[in-house]
């Protein structure tokens, strides 16, 4: 048989005796700093003699343990007096410690932020700059920054492992998401600089066509491929895809390899590496928003003062 359990003291019952302890610690407190029960009752401005029941409160309910001995002139805190002074301080301390980080977590200045990002979006002025603001003006948060394809966000922030996502915008994305337009990027063609194509300022499909191209892998993004195939369609012309590439800087050091020509997105003209050129595609018309997405569904704090901060830099790029 098993040893029967000793009577415990319920819960409920423990609680409510610690809480009718410790609504008396504020008026001991003041005794045992002041000494003297008038000068503390003046300090809490209440009478002397409700502060002396208060104190006979609490001695009563720690047992009948003598925290004062009762003098002439004051009061001399006992040695259980004391040792309940240093441990009330520490709780009082603990209490102002945990009020101030509920209200840092209420108010976004402390906790954890999940940033995800494309390629696309990387390359463009305003997230680095966002990120390096943010992390200055709340030093506190754990910032956590996560390079993914827009697809694989997407499934990310619904899985609630992301808290916000900078993606190439689907239509269907405002279903489902708290959205913010936040640029638009284009296809450009990326060539060798001696290729016989650079002499030319824009360049259409039907000048490309037949050559090896080095297009956006259709893993990374199933349904940029496909509109990409059907633009190819629509001027009669099949892509002869060479090599299917999931990152800009590998389409560039494959073309100066002269691999083949590269079809890009979020090419910068002041990033292009030696060796290359970029160049418009005239009837390659694919324009492609890009779009800064979070939950639909209780926003944190932190996602809030992120996206402000967000719409603050944009805002400031068009002024």
């Amino acid at each position: 048989m098993s040893a029967s359990l000793s009577p415990t003291v319920p819960r409920e019952v423990a609680t409510l005796r610690t809480l009718r302890i410790a609504k008396h610690f504020p008026f001991f407190l003041a005794v045992a700093e002041e000494q003297n029960l008038h000068r503390a009752a003046e300090r809490l401005n209440i009478a002397q003699s409700a502060l002396s029941r208060r104190i006979a409160d609490l001695e009563r309910e720690l047992g009948g343990i003598e925290l004062f001995e009762r003098q002439a002139r004051g009061v001399a805190i006992t040695p259980a007096g004391e040792t309940l002074a240093y441990d009330v301080r520490r709780i009082l301390l603990s209490i102002e410690e945990a009020r101030r980080n509920v209200r840092r977590i209420a108010e976004g200045d402390t906790g954890t932020l999940r940033v995800a990002f494309s390629e696309a979006m990387l390359r463009r002025p305003v997230l680095p700059a966002v990120l390096r603001e943010f992390r200055s003006v709340h030093p506190e948060v754990e910032l956590r920054a996560y390079p993914l394809t827009s697809d694989a966000q997407r499934s990310r922030l619904l899985a609630d492992e992301i808290d916000v996502a900078f993606v190439i915008d689907e239509v269907t994305d405002r279903d489902q998401f708290e959205t913010l337009n936040v640029g638009w990027d284009k296809f450009v063609l990326v060539l060798p600089a001696d290729h016989p194509l650079a002499e030319k300022q824009v360049v259409s499909l039907q000048d490309i066509s037949g050559e090896p191209l080095l297009w956006p892998a259709r893993h990374t993004s199933p349904r940029l491929f496909d509109r990409m195939i059907a633009a190819f369609d629509a001027q009669g012309i099949s892509p002869n895809i060479a090599v299917e590439v999931s990152a800009v800087d590998i389409g560039y050091e494959l073309t100066a390899a002269g691999i083949g020509l590269g079809i890009v997105t979020a090419a910068r003209a002041d990033r292009t590496p030696p060796g290359v050129v970029l160049r418009d595609l005239a009837d390659l018309d694919l324009p492609l928003p890009l779009s800064m997405l979070w939950s639909k569904n209780g926003t944190s704090p932190l996602v809030r003062r992120f996206v402000e901060l967000v719409q603050q830099r944009l805002d400031e790029t068009e002024a």
